[in-house]
């Protein structure tokens, strides 16, 4: 008994020794620790541990969403439940980091708060805005659109409205950059700009035209700008010259045009809901996304005859262009007319979901090649494994010009689509100084009209927007092969094309 007794006094000793190590351990060493852990597991510490608590460390990174905290998101769990469990979880996360009501000793790396609450949650929304400042984080998001169903303009007097003047000046010095979703912004007339911003992300943000105006050019600093879903606005029209902006994404917006100065622009990506797009000071314009929304109703429109029409004028300094279209909307190049002066690299990823009817989308595709002159190499890629009929068809190539500097074709999802092997046999013949070419039976991109994700060859990998074509399925791929070899495996060819 006498030995049981010692062994567990040792226990209890080894037990206090290591609180007392805790507590002498310095801030930075206790706090690299948390660090190594993911914010769920530092949230489940501090519920078990007392010492944890008391010691008032906290993670760099406080991302705080319903995945955190486990939150159910059963429909038939009502809306005010989830959010209540959301804000006292929250609240329980954040409490014990306060000094006093006003200030704290924590500082952050980033802050994010991420789930689907509404203006009359402000009394903790409030107080969530002035602990991301005051722990001075460089990160802020707020994002209140998960699992918030009302959309529109109608829907505005739900909205948070987030205090942006707390952000301006020296109480938000800290912050570079700045993540909103389902938010109301009205900026007062002393607002005088995020002083160190350079990240700006609006998504299903209620702004004015003039607000949003004032907001961009009073943040100097400013690199990156992505808009999405914004219904209040209908234009975006800046005179004054956004010096320091890279990137700049909208989409889904339905704005009548987007004009700015932006000389160091290196990278554009928009849709088919912008009528007109003005970047004639962008020279250093390096790549260029356009995504087609209407490719999934492929009705005809002449919003979309019009940004064909005018995409060369849009982006006539851009090097690589990156399209999501449908096959079908590829024949609306036909009547285009201005060139792509500087294009290098073109990638299209085309849906052959709902077509085509029939081979002259191909005509399209001819003149767009001979508008980029000077294009070295392209990408085409089919986003659908559709069957491959058994019985053969004539093929007869394209009828087009020579094509002096296409160096490099990569086409992936190769099939019997009608026009598709036409249009290889074009490049085959008239492009005058290609090297290789790559025909791919396996289609890569995502068999779902919804997915905006782009397959590639040179980038695949490096995004979560990007995908190797050859990751794709093996659906008919035997047959698909089969038909590129009976039309395209020619002793004229043999030396630049590879059939994988």
């Amino acid at each position: 008994m006498d030995q049981q007794s010692s062994q567990e006094l040792l226990i209890e000793s080894k037990g206090a020794g290591f609180t007392m190590q805790l507590e002498l351990l310095p801030y930075d060493v206790l706090r690299d620790i948390l660090s190594r852990l993911s914010i769920k597991d530092v949230v489940r510490m501090s519920v078990l541990s007392r010492e944890w608590r008391q010691q008032r460390i906290c993670h760099p990174d406080l991302v705080l969403t319903k995945d955190t905290f486990g939150i159910s998101t059963d429909m038939n769990t009502k809306r005010a439940s989830r959010a209540a469990e959301f804000i006292a979880n929250v609240d329980s996360v954040l409490r014990p980091l306060w000094s006093t009501c006003t200030t704290t000793t924590t500082t952050l790396d980033k802050f994010v708060v991420e789930f689907g609450l509404r203006r009359k949650n402000k009394y903790h929304i409030d107080k969530w805005v002035s602990f991301s400042i005051v722990s001075r984080a460089k990160h802020i998001a707020f994002h209140f659109t998960f699992d918030v169903d009302c959309f529109g303009p109608g829907c505005d007097q739900y909205k948070y409205v987030f205090p942006l003047c707390r952000l301006s000046g020296p109480s938000g010095s800290c912050v570079t950059s700045l993540i909103l979703g389902y938010v109301w912004l009205k900026l007062p007339p002393s607002f005088c700009g995020i002083i160190n911003l350079r990240k700006l992300t609006l998504n299903t943000v209620s702004i004015s035209d003039d607000d949003l105006r004032c907001l961009l050019l009073s943040c100097a600093l400013l690199e990156s700008i992505n808009i999405e879903w914004c219904d209040s606005l209908s234009s975006l029209l800046i005179g004054q010259e956004l010096c320091r902006l890279q990137y700049l994404r909208v989409r889904h917006c339905e704005l009548k045009m987007i004009e700015l100065h932006a000389p160091n622009l290196t990278k554009f990506e928009f849709d088919d809901y912008v009528m007109q797009t003005v970047l004639s000071d962008s020279s250093k314009l390096s790549e260029a996304i356009f995504v087609s929304n209407l490719r999934v109703l492929d009705g005809y429109d002449d919003v979309l005859d019009y940004m064909f029409t005018e995409l060369p004028t849009a982006l006539p300094h851009v090097h690589t262009l990156l399209l999501l279209l449908t096959v079908n909307q590829v024949e609306r190049f036909s009547n285009t007319r201005d060139c792509f002066m500087t294009l290098r690299h073109l990638n299209m990823n085309l849906d052959i979901f709902l077509g085509p009817y029939d081979d002259s989308w191909v005509m399209g595709f001819v003149n767009l090649l001979e508008l980029a002159p000077l294009l070295e190499e392209l990408e085409l890629h089919m986003d659908r494994d559709r069957f491959c009929f058994e019985n053969p068809r004539t093929v007869l190539a394209a009828q087009g010009p020579p094509h002096r500097h296409l160096r490099s074709v990569y086409m992936s999802g190769f099939c019997d689509v009608l026009g598709l092997a036409e249009l290889a046999l074009y490049i085959l013949r008239n492009a005058t100084v290609l090297q290789r070419m790559v025909v791919d039976p396996v289609a890569g991109m995502m068999d779902n009209a919804l997915t905006e994700r782009f397959c590639s060859v040179r980038n695949g990998g490096s995004s979560e927007e990007i995908v190797f074509p050859t990751d794709g399925t093996q659906k008919c791929v035997g047959k698909k092969r089969m038909f590129a070899k009976n039309n395209l495996d020619k002793e004229e060819f043999c030396h630049v094309l590879t059939i994988l």
